[in-house]
């Protein structure tokens, strides 16, 4: 079974409406052969709908999740919560803040979490505009357990995983990882807040990331993309 055939022909059939260009198309066609080679990797929601990988059907499924999700703007949203008021009466007591003073702060707090949400994936897209053309793949979409990046280097996959920060990781998803060769890598050390550019895994090490590439990646992305995803 030509696994790459099948994927190509699933692709120029989405390309008019995905805009799918080379590299990108290559790196699905590479996540679609790491997980016919570990489907025990596939992550679905439903157990009563899981995508075979080795049929066009399968593959079709999950290429309109790659897809939906390369393409789905990742911008900051308001939560649709409304605050606990108890905490500004908590605030107002406590830290001596005026009722004008606590209402701005529950502005600023909202925008400082719907900023938060987005900086891991963020995290995401920067690495991919700069990993992709060295033969990297960002498994997005949301059906790959585990692993955010791979890579087919002489006969071997290398796993990454992604984290914005060493604290965002609770114990069952580190667990995961256990007895498997899949590498971490995460952006901040939260006690110091030190950047980790420095220590990112042998195989990207060269490729200039850094604090600053990231900063600009992601003023320019939004300058892009803000009309498309705002939530505010």
């Amino acid at each position: 079974m030509d696994i790459e055939k099948i994927c190509n022909e699933v692709l120029d059939e989405f390309n008019p409406c995905y805009d799918i260009e080379p590299s990108l198309r290559n790196a699905f066609i590479t996540v679609i052969k790491y997980l016919n080679q570990f489907p025990e990797n596939l992550s679905v929601r439903s157990k009563n709908n899981v995508p075979d990988v080795k049929t066009k059907e399968g593959i079709e499924l999950l290429a309109v999740s790659y897809f939906n999700g390369f393409h789905s703007p990742t911008i900051p949203k308001l939560p649709q919560t409304v605050p606990d008021e108890m905490v500004s009466f908590i605030m107002e007591i406590v830290f001596n803040h005026s009722k004008q003073e606590t209402e701005e702060i529950k502005i600023t707090h909202l925008e400082s979490m719907a900023s938060e949400n987005a900086v891991g994936t963020l995290l995401e897209r920067y690495l991919d505009s700069v990993l992709r053309e060295n033969g990297w793949a960002w498994c997005c979409g949301n059906f790959v357990k585990a692993i955010d990046f791979i890579k087919f280097d002489n006969g071997i996959w290398f796993e990454l995983q992604i984290k914005n920060r060493s604290n965002t990781e609770n114990s069952s998803s580190s667990k995961i990882r256990e007895g498997t060769s899949i590498h971490k890598w995460y952006r901040t050390e939260a006690k110091t807040g030190e950047t980790m550019w420095n220590e990112v895994p042998e195989p990207m090490k060269g490729l200039n990331l850094s604090e600053n590439g990231f900063k600009e990646f992601v003023k320019q992305y939004l300058r892009d993309n803000i009309n498309l995803g705002k939530g505010i």
